[in-house]
């Protein structure tokens, strides 16, 4: 199988823009392949907004995104104060978050929720990326829950055994408010970076929704 690399801009640092509607979604969907890219890219410089939280969920957000961009040359962390679970509700507020904070930081990656997940909130973030960066590389990441929404990806990167666990880890160092919940549980995030590993002949891999990418032959 045919292995793309993700190219270094010749004049600047990586840009990743991360875009999560709730304080650890985007750590679940695509943490291993941030904290993987930015290994292979030091220096690289991260925009990292969440939507919808409390006081609480900020606190527990803003030490994750410390701990998961260790290797970022620059963070740019914006975490919001929308209620969760209602974020259509507040398009406006939404949209105007976005073209505040993320837009201006002109991305050469984009990460988000896929855009046919069950939850309202997420998906009005995958369909607000998609209006926003429409000439960008939009990888969107997926959250095993009780909906049972997963979709067979068409993207994978592959995450090596450490990375995997040191994920797992961070979730659970971080994020304490959400431990009782039957989802968040480490049998779960292993057990589908295990499946997608699988799906690319790699032991463990996260998946993404890729609408459209475009490859050049030339380097």
């Amino acid at each position: 199988m045919l292995k793309l690399v993700v190219a270094q801009p010749a004049d600047r640092p990586l840009r990743i823009l991360c875009i999560g509607a709730h304080s650890d979604d985007i750590e679940i969907g695509a943490g291993g392949t941030i904290m993987s890219l930015l290994a292979a890219h030091p220096g690289a410089e991260v925009c990292w907004i969440v939507c919808a939280s409390t006081a609480e969920r900020q606190r527990e957000a803003e030490g994750s995104v410390r701990a998961f961009c260790v290797d970022a040359g620059n963070i740019t962390t914006t975490i919001a104060g929308l209620p969760e679970n209602v974020l259509p509700q507040h398009v406006l507020e939404v949209r105007e978050l976005l073209d505040l904070h993320a837009r201006p930081f002109q991305p050469d990656i984009v990460f988000c929720p896929h855009r046919d997940d069950l939850h309202q909130d997420h998906r009005l973030l995958a369909e607000m990326a998609l209006q926003l960066f429409r000439d960008h590389p939009i990888f969107e990441y997926e959250i095993v829950k009780y909906d049972g929404d997963l979709h067979t990806p068409h993207v994978y990167i592959e995450i090596d055994d450490a990375l995997a666990a040191r994920k797992v880890d961070l979730l659970f160092e971080h994020f304490p408010t959400q431990q009782s919940r039957t989802w968040f549980d480490r049998e779960a995030f292993l057990g589908l970076m295990r499946l997608r590993g699988i799906e690319c002949n790699a032991r463990y891999a996260e998946g993404f929704h890729v609408h459209k990418l475009v490859i050049g032959a030339k380097p």
